[in-house]
């Protein structure tokens, strides 16, 4: 054999000993090969451990066992190995193991890493084989959110927020207002990025600062963190009926306005009606008048219809709504505008505000207009006789 037939072959078995890192393909011998190597956690930090699992097969057509003599992990570059298993044991035909090796690293940064595996033929002769792979290992930040909203008057949420690139564990969340302890929670695990809540009664402290403990669990180290949260008591939903305006039609009051919420919660499933008395009573076609839900701040406009007695000077509206899960009724009155009588006067024959004597406004302008026309008619005519004469 030649020179350059000798350094072909090492070529080709040093390629076929390197590999790559991620899914490279098997690297093979005769009757042997790494299927691959992997590395756990995917984004190590410093001063976590490492674990690269190498799996090692020994191929269905091998003539007898392998036997695996060494398995070590190593920087790259340099003589600095991190572990070496020795003896690892053998492995039959069509058989396979995984070997795990394990580190940490102090510093961040990439590291370059190679896998060596030394292993025992059928034949007796010695083979090895180097692999090797790239971690990227990020400073170790520990890192955490707690934060508190009180929704409802009667109890306060508090959120549990992994802000870090590390698991947290072994969550303690205690509520306390001096040296009362509301309630202790224990939340699971929680990945980086991710948060989780829980709920602590505090119907009975509003006004008060709540402050939350956590403690927890990062890399085998105890941390722990607070937050002061002032219960404030929102002022509950409540429903008022402004804007309101009347006008009669016959027997019957029309009344059209808002019903406004001015209160500090939405109020839910809100009702407007015309409360039955002896002199008043629900009429078609709106004897009701249902709104819905109305947040605080806004209003929604009704319309009512009643029938009512001739002495009637006002009309009891019912408003109910639900707000905070409980359920309100009111009543309000409207009074019967006296611009509605004026109205029912006109409509039903009696005497109006308007008027169409001649001594009123209308009449003035009348006799004004009656003046001018007969004005005109009398020049037209005097044009006429000056034109005949002048012929």
């Amino acid at each position: 054999m030649s020179r350059r037939d000798v350094l072909a072959v090492v070529m080709l078995v040093i390629i076929g000993g390197l590999g790559a890192t991620g899914g490279a393909a098997p690297i093979a011998s005769a009757t042997s090969n790494i299927s691959g190597v992997s590395v756990s956690p995917d984004d190590p930090v410093t001063g976590e451990r490492v674990t690269v699992e190498v799996n090692v097969n020994n191929l269905e057509s091998a003539s007898g066992p392998i036997s695996i003599e060494r398995v070590s992990l190593r920087r790259s570059s340099g003589t600095e190995t991190y572990q070496r298993i020795q003896e690892v044991g053998s492995v039959g035909p069509g058989g396979s193991i995984s070997v795990p090796l394990a580190t940490s690293f102090e510093n961040a940064g990439e590291k370059r890493l190679e896998v060596s595996v030394l292993i025992r033929e059928p034949s007796g002769a010695t083979r090895g084989y180097e692999y090797p792979i790239s971690i990227d290992v990020s400073e170790l930040r520990v890192r955490t959110d707690l934060s508190a909203t009180t929704a409802d008057n009667r109890s306060t949420t508090v959120t549990f927020e992994n802000v870090g690139n590390v698991n947290t564990s072994e969550i303690e969340l205690t509520g306390t207002v001096g040296d009362d302890t509301l309630d202790t929670r224990y939340l699971a695990e929680t990945e980086p990025g991710t948060s989780r809540s829980v709920t602590f009664d505090t119907d009975g402290y509003r006004g008060e600062s709540v402050t939350f403990n956590v403690s927890y669990v990062a890399k085998g180290e105890r941390y722990t963190t607070s937050t002061t949260h002032t219960v404030k008591y929102a002022v509950p939903g409540e429903i008022r009926l402004t804007s309101v305006e009347t006008r009669r039609t016959g027997s019957r009051i029309l009344i059209d306005g808002d019903a406004a919420n001015v209160g500090g919660t939405d109020a839910q499933s809100v009702l407007v009606s015309v409360d039955e008395t002896d002199s008043v009573r629900p009429a078609s076609p709106s004897g009701d008048y249902y709104l819905g839900t109305i947040e605080t701040g806004e209003f929604s406009t009704f319309e009512l219809t009643a029938e009512v007695g001739s002495e009637t000077d006002s009309i009891p509206v019912e408003v109910t709504y639900i707000v905070d899960a409980d359920q309100v009724t009111a009543t309000q009155r409207v009074p019967i505008e006296a611009s509605s009588n004026a109205e029912t006067d006109e409509s039903g024959g009696g005497s109006t505000d308007r008027t169409d004597s001649g001594g009123g406004s209308f009449g003035g302008i009348r006799l004004m207009a009656i003046g001018a026309g007969v004005a005109l008619l009398v020049a037209i005519i005097g044009f006429g006789l000056y034109r005949r004469r002048d012929r």
